[in-house]
This record gives C-alpha cells, sequence and structure tokens, in this order.
C-alpha cells in the first residue's frame, strides 16, 4: 500500500492506534441505512474490522486508507477511509474487478473530503497500472453518488452485477484519465 498526501489530506495504513476511530467511523447513520453490515456496534467488532484493514493483500494495489485531514500545524484528524479491494460479482464467481469505495466520519461529510481522497487513490491506482476501478452505491444514497461523479467517475446506471443486489455502479478508467 502506498501512503499519499493532497492539498488538505493525508492517507495512510491502518494501525493499531485507530480501534476508537474505526469504532467511531462505523457508527455513522447512514452507513447504517446503506451497509448496515458494516456497522460496529462494539469494540469487538471494531477489532475485527480494524484487523481486517491492516491485513495484507494479494495485488499491491488494494487495501484500507484511513483519510485524516493536515492542519497548518502538523496536526491531523480523522476524516474518513478509502477501500479498494476486489468486488465480489453476484452468483458467487471470482472477483475480476476492483471496486474503490469510502466512509466519512458523520461529523466530516460535505466537505468534499472523501471526493479529493477518491481522485487521488484513483490516479494513484491507474499510475501503478490498474487499468479501471468501478463503485457501486445503494440507489438512494446520493451522497456516496456524488463522491463517485466528483472523483471523476462515470454513472453507468443500475445494476445487479455485483454483491447480489441491486446498485447503482459508476466506472472510472486510464483511458478516459489520458484523453
Amino acid at each position: 500500500m502506498i501512503s499519499l498526501q493532497t492539498t488538505q489530506l493525508r492517507l495512510r495504513e491502518f494501525e493499531p492506534r485507530d480501534l476508537a476511530t474505526v469504532l467511531k467511523l462505523h457508527q455513522h447513520r447512514l452507513l447504517a441505512q446503506f451497509i448496515p453490515s458494516a456497522i460496529t456496534p462494539d469494540e469487538a467488532a471494531a477489532k475485527r474490522h480494524l484487523q481486517r484493514f491492516m491485513s495484507g493483500h494479494e495485488d499491491p494495489r488494494h487495501g484500507y486508507w484511513l483519510i485524516e485531514r493536515r492542519d497548518r500545524g502538523g496536526t491531523t484528524e480523522p476524516v474518513g477511509m478509502i477501500l479498494v479491494k476486489p468486488i465480489p460479482p453476484s452468483g458467487g464467481a471470482a472477483p475480476s474487478e476492483t471496486e474503490i469505495g469510502w466512509r466519512v466520519m458523520e461529523r466530516h461529510g460535505g466537505n468534499g473530503y472523501m471526493s479529493e481522497a477518491a481522485r487521488a487513490v484513483i490516479t494513484a491506482l491507474f499510475a501503478a497500472g490498474l487499468d479501471e476501478v468501478v463503485a457501486v452505491t445503494h440507489p438512494d444514497n446520493v451522497a456516496s453518488q456524488a463522491v463517485a461523479k466528483r472523483a471523476g467517475m462515470r454513472e453507468i446506471g443500475l445494476s445487479t452485477a455485483y454483491y447480489d443486489t441491486q446498485t447503482l455502479l459508476f466506472r472510472a478508467s486510464s483511458s478516459d484519465v489520458a484523453r
């Protein structure tokens, strides 16, 4: 995994000290509404999430990044996370595509941090040789859809291709960026 910096943000690997952040991040009310399986009701569940976030991946471009807002004084504050992983196709076939996703701390939603981080990660993925990345959102999750669009992803439309459910599909390809 690569660490990244943007104008306002630092993206880094998760560390054991991030347990309280993982717990708080996974108690966001919109996460409960749109991805109920990601809710972390207690510290034990947060530890399981954190262990997964810190684990290695077959593809070095895959992983989980903690997003921190940097201030002029050099201090940082967690604002969310970005994930890049194989996306499970509906029907149980082996994953063949890469998904980007994001989760924001409730108090930091609407500040553009997720879009800025997603753009940086997509750019880094293309520079590392990935040709395409997809994102899926719940059809009613307008905030997440706005992040995908601001990150430069194209809206493809409703799809049942992933997670055995209907989602709104977004796609970005390196050929789009090269034009």
